[in-house]
């Protein structure tokens, strides 16, 4: 059965991530930076199977090769926080043949992304068994002017700059150390200029999602359809699985048991279950429906006789049914009730396993963070004959973590490490904690439903 993914993450200079490191890594092909004189090869060639560029109109003929498409909108982009890139990540349903996944993809970069100014480029992967069908598409963040073949100005607004709690950064007077106000004594608070980049708003990534969907249910069978919204969305109570992750996948392939891939071997048979229950209840109404019809049918044929029928006693069919319905009502109960207890218990026991062991996926992470907070803690300590190139280095080995770390766990929304170490020790707190939610959150939505 077919599945949907989509997932949209931001190429960050300010995290590491460069537009042609990205390339290199879901193209397999060496690609050169020019503004840094770096060459990466990330070596993936056995699980690419296709690369491809789709420009937008006026695009120059040159952009057609994708490494000059993203070292130019790397040299455009000169700011110390500039995002050159977004990343977007599709899952293919397996149903598909190779033609199919071709013509879906670029049908959907040409009215989403090409339609609106955007040059992107897209590699069609598989695992080493031929399973996981998926693409990355890597789109340059800035549109291209059709008018003049050179990229197009941003809109620009100001913005106030928010602390890790979403609150205001007040604007500090370096004399007095306390917060500036203005003639009138109003206090002041820093400001940053933003740009308004149609791939950064919310109805545009919504937009995005929808579209990846109808885009594939237009070539697949109506028992295989797929859908953008969540679980909740489309108003199912079954319980959504959890992503499993190539680490997980490979402990099973080794003959282990992972953890993830049996949580989701659970839901799968609580679904499936109550999938049959629903599917039970229907056939027992339906035969309900028929036996009552039938008992009116009778009922009915001896009331058209010449002799006066008997007028049946409804009272007693009623009396029936609410003992049943009520008995029903009852066992439902009880059953939510043992549900519910459960749920509770599997709440207490894995909170006691995380105070303890954490997941792999959390391992995983601390380990791919730790690499880059000591690089980052050495550039901190050094001296400052050593400091500018230890600091570079920090940011590079920023960026590669990043790369593993969007690998090791990729559904984490944040996943560029900063190579400074005081965010870097926030950013591995915070990552922690978005873990130990994403592990938790089935758990405890089950006991809210139930309860």
């Amino acid at each position: 059965m077919a599945i949907y993914h989509l997932s949209v993450s931001n190429v960050s200079r300010a995290s590491g991530s460069k537009a042609t490191a990205t390339l290199s890594y879901i193209s397999g092909r060496r690609v050169h930076d020019e503004r840094r004189g770096e060459t990466y090869d990330y070596g993936r060639k056995e699980r690419v199977l296709r690369v491809g560029t789709l420009l937008p109109e006026g695009a120059p003929a040159e952009f057609a090769d994708p490494a000059v498409l993203f070292n130019a909108v790397e040299l455009h982009e000169t700011g110390r926080t500039a995002r050159p890139a977004k990343k977007i990540v599709v899952a293919l349903p397996r149903e598909f043949t190779p033609r199919q996944r071709v013509q879906a993809l670029e049908e959907y970069i040409r009215e989403n992304l090409n339609a609106d100014g955007y040059a992107a480029t897209y590699a069609i992967h598989e695992d080493r068994e031929g399973n996981n069908p998926h693409a990355h598409i890597l789109v340059a963040n800035r549109q291209i002017d059709p008018a003049t073949g050179g990229w197009a100005r941003l809109k620009q607004r100001m913005e106030y700059v928010l602390d890790e709690r979403g609150e205001r950064v007040p604007l500090i007077d370096p004399e007095t150390g306390r917060q500036k106000t203005d003639k009138r004594g109003r206090r002041q608070w820093k400001r940053t200029s933003v740009s308004l980049n149609p791939l950064d708003r919310k109805a545009k990534l919504k937009a995005l999602r929808e579209s990846w969907a109808k885009t594939c249910n237009a070539r697949l069978d109506e028992t295989a359809r797929i859908d953008h919204r969540s679980l909740e969305d489309q108003g199912s109570d079954l319980e959504p699985t959890i992503h499993e992750g190539y680490a997980a996948r490979a402990i099973e392939r080794a003959g282990g048991v992972s953890e993830r891939c049996q949580t989701n071997r659970e839901i799968r048979r609580s679904n499936s279950l109550l999938t049959a229950v629903r599917a039970e209840l229907g056939r027992i109404f339906d035969r309900l429906g028929e036996l009552f019809a039938a008992k009116i049918g009778r009922l009915r044929r001896r009331q058209a006789r010449p002799e006066p029928a008997r007028e049946p006693n409804w009272r007693y069919f009623e009396g029936d049914a609410r003992r049943q319905l009520e008995a029903d009502r009852a066992d439902h109960t009880a059953a939510i009730r043992g549900k519910l207890m459960g749920a509770k218990a599997d709440v207490r026991n894995r909170e006691e396993w995380w105070r303890s062991h954490g997941t792999e996926e959390h391992e995983a992470a601390k380990q791919i963070i730790d690499v880059a907070r000591a690089a980052s803690r050495e550039a901190r300590d050094a001296n400052i004959f050593k400091r500018g190139r230890l600091l570079r280095n920090a940011e590079q080995v920023a960026g590669e973590q990043s790369e593993r770390l969007r690998g090791a766990v990729p559904w984490l929304e944040d996943a560029d490490i900063p190579a400074d170490w005081d965010q870097a020790n926030r950013f591995r707190m915070r990552t922690t904690k978005a873990i130990y939610d994403h592990d938790m959150q089935p758990r405890t939505r089950l006991v809210a439903e139930l309860e």
